[in-house]
């Protein structure tokens, strides 16, 4: 009982801090899309994709190994391995300056013009307070600092919201920039004060091992990250080839709603990594695991029906009329986003054991897959091969992190996996085919009805819940 009560305790905190934090981002959209034209929301989209990329690779993903080597242990460790963090940062800044200008000079010299080249410096200025930010929160995880954890992420959106309003009416893709730049380096600075994170850097408690360790655990996990980036996100780059930036800009407005609902799943997830940390491997893990393997199957499949069945008229609320278009694409990207919550949360499994490496098994299936049919599909369909060629990918990549995290857990819902998926794939179908009115309404009913009865199971471990709480 009191796993499931710590899992629902930390999950609630990080909701709290997270999710108002999501839904002023989305609530910013309208301003968004009024304050840029589809090639520049382009622009800022692709910008963001290369930061993406390139975070993972510049701080070597240490960042995930800064949560999970110092917790739970004393303060002395956890400040040598802080300082040490705090090191490699300063270094990677460093180096990386060093990289970024001479791609600039040579591109200069050949004559090189593109995206990356246009942005080269913004990007790398991103680059850095986001890495700094996530070192300063994902250590406030690691040492249970949940409230402070969770008001950083309100502190990000608003100081974004606040000089978005403030930059971006008059300087366009340049004031998106600088409004992401300063909201991120405050970000950085809030949990350092709040949680006195600075009385955790001590020059004599940098240690060459603990930034080794770290690294061990973290380098493989760049590889990984790379392979999501090309599962996610090579899309961008083909689609400007093929479509221009007026192609890129529709697809990320079509995302901005199926990212809802991963968003959510990332506000579980934090919560759910550290439960699987403190109960992996005890008794009851397994029957555990599966329950909320199962509602969170079921709660995605759910908001990605809803979200899909919706989608014409929040495209038309929440965005400018010269994006209306991409509601066609969020059907496919919000099932998409079931097959990622499942790829997730099979692999907290490798997190608690340690083994990073089928991180990067799976993710390599994945980016396969998504090199693949995004060459395939993106010339003839443009836009909606890319929303298919993101589908397909994260289901081989879940199938494959199911198959490996078979060596450490048994899973035991198979058939309301299978039901949910199968039912969810059906609704997507019939929200993209022509059919009567009338039909649609008693199909979507139906499949509805369908996963409800495919779970009929959870109400009653809610029940039994609700009578131990009251116990």
């Amino acid at each position: 009982m009191r796993k499931y009560s710590r899992l629902g305790k930390n999950t609630l905190w990080v909701v709290l801090g997270n999710s108002g934090a999501k839904f002023m981002s989305f609530l910013m959209l309208p301003f968004y899309t009024g304050w840029l034209s589809v090639e520049e929301y382009g622009t800022v989209d692709i910008i963001n994709i290369y930061v993406s990329l390139l975070l993972s690779v510049v701080s070597c993903s240490i960042t995930e190994a800064l949560f999970v080597f110092p917790k739970g242990e004393n303060r002395e460790k956890q400040q040598e391995y802080f300082s040490s963090s705090i090191c490699f940062f300063l270094i990677s800044i460093i180096l990386s300056g060093i990289l970024f200008g001479g791609i600039y000079f040579t591109a200069s010299i050949f004559h090189i013009s593109n995206s990356f080249i246009n942005y080269i410096f913004a990007i790398y200025a991103i680059l850095m307070v986001s890495f700094a930010q996530q070192l300063t929160q994902q250590f406030t995880r690691s040492i249970d600092q949940m409230k402070i954890y969770s008001t950083t992420g309100l502190v990000l959106t608003a100081s974004t919201i606040a000089f978005s309003f403030l930059l971006i009416p008059r300087y366009g893709v340049n004031g998106f920039i600088g409004s992401i730049i300063l909201a991120n380096l405050i970000a950085s600075l809030y949990p350092l004060f709040a949680a006195k994170l600075y009385t955790y850097i001590n020059i004599l408690s940098i240690r060459k091992e603990a930034c080794i360790r770290m690294l061990r655990y973290s380098i493989p996990l760049v590889p990984n990250s790379i392979m999501w980036w090309l599962v996610s996100a090579l899309n961008r780059p083909l689609m400007e080839h093929y479509g221009g930036l007026h192609s890129i800009g529709l697809f990320a407005v079509a995302n901005k709603f199926p990212s809802i609902i991963s968003s959510v799943f990332t506000m579980f997830s934090i919560s759910w990594q550290i439960a699987v940390l403190e109960e992996f491997g005890k008794e009851g893990y397994n029957n555990f695991f599966n329950k909320i393997f199962q509602w969170t199957v079921f709660g995605t499949a759910l908001l990605s029906c809803l979200l899909s069945l919706c989608s014409p008229l929040l495209i038309s609320i929440f965005a400018d009329s010269e994006y209306y278009e991409s509601w066609r694409y969020v059907p496919i990207l919000s099932l998409s986003t079931v097959f990622l919550a499942i790829s997730g949360f099979a692999g907290s499994n490798f997190s608690a054991t340690k083994e990073s490496k089928y991180f990067f098994y799976s993710s390599v299936w994945g980016a396969l897959t998504a090199v693949v049919v995004n060459f395939l599909l993106i010339p003839q369909w443009n836009i909606m091969g890319a929303s298919i060629s993101v589908m397909l990918s994260f289901l081989i990549m879940s199938i494959s992190r199911l198959w490996y995290c078979r060596k450490y857990v048994k899973i035991t819902c198979t058939f309301q996996l299978l039901s949910t998926i199968f039912a969810n794939i059906l609704f997507v179908i019939v929200i993209l085919i022509k059919l009567p009115l009338t039909f649609k309404i008693i199909l979507f009913t139906i499949l509805l009805s369908g996963i409800f009865v495919f779970n009929r199971n959870i109400w009653d471990d809610i029940k039994l819940l609700k009578t131990k709480i009251k116990k």
